[in-house]
């Protein structure tokens, strides 16, 4: 099950967050749930990730055809996997079920599947993917769907700032996500919009992951307060593998 009592998340780094790194986050840095990811999904998003690595930017790399080996590989090395989150960066739903079908093969335990509605690099944008999934409403909730054909949960990942939450709210709520996880960056905020985050915890009737600028236990609570049940952390966790838990003494 997920751990409703820690609200505490690894969040993605591509390249980064692959299984050894989240089972330190989980087993000995004192998270209640660890993201590995984001892993691209399909000949378009791996041919996009090699071009990324191209340039000198840190991925993980896939093999066409092999994705599954790959996933089933690093979730093992998590060990707790009903504590995992898997980041995927899809652009289309025939690539969802096609990652679907052999994972439900091959794992039984509990597992959160995330949608990378987030990633904003050119390449994996130019192809319908990362942020570019918010812009192609439709594509985006037939893979919701296809997700969700399984037992597992299914997270959503955006940036607030690249939409009209209102609409967005209005697009999705007819879904069944499980979890939004939410960057809640806005250009001219210092720090968490936390009225960004507000809103959604206010109006969307499912978890809000709120992620953003959070490096101690008062930008947590912050986040917390704003309704959220869970806040998440990505490159403030890589400089202090003990981030989390020096904030979780303080709630």
């Amino acid at each position: 099950m997920v751990d409703r009592k820690n609200p505490s998340v690894l969040a993605a780094m591509a390249g980064i967050t692959d299984g050894n790194f989240a089972h330190k986050f989980l087993t000995e840095g004192g998270a209640g749930l660890v993201t590995i990811g984001g892993y691209p999904i399909g000949k378009e998003m791996i041919r996009a990730s090699n071009q990324i690595m191209s340039r000198g930017r840190k991925e993980f790399k896939l093999i066409s055809g092999e994705e599954v080996q790959g996933l089933i590989s690093e979730i093992n090395k998590v060990s707790i996997i009903n504590r995992v989150i898997l980041n995927l960066r899809l652009n289309s739903s025939d690539d969802a079920l096609y990652i679907i079908n052999d994972l439900t093969k091959q794992i039984e335990s509990d597992l959160v599947l995330e949608i990378n509605a987030h990633c904003r690099q050119p390449e994996v944008v130019k192809l319908g993917g990362g942020e570019a999934l918010l812009l192609r409403i439709n594509t985006l909730k037939k893979i919701i769907d296809v997700l969700k054909s399984s037992d597992f949960l299914v997270s959503l990942k955006i940036r607030g700032n690249k939409i009209d939450p209102s609409l967005f709210i209005e697009q999705i709520n007819n879904t069944d996500l499980d979890f939004l996880h939410i960057d809640s960056y806005r250009t001219g905020i210092v720090g968490t919009d936390l009225e960004l985050l507000s809103y959604f915890s206010q109006n969307l009737n499912i978890p809000i992951i709120g992620n953003n600028s959070i490096i101690d236990s008062r930008g947590a609570l912050n986040v917390l307060r704003t309704g959220a049940k869970y806040f998440s952390i990505a490159r403030a966790a890589k400089k202090n593998p003990l981030i989390f838990k020096s904030i979780l003494k303080h709630l």
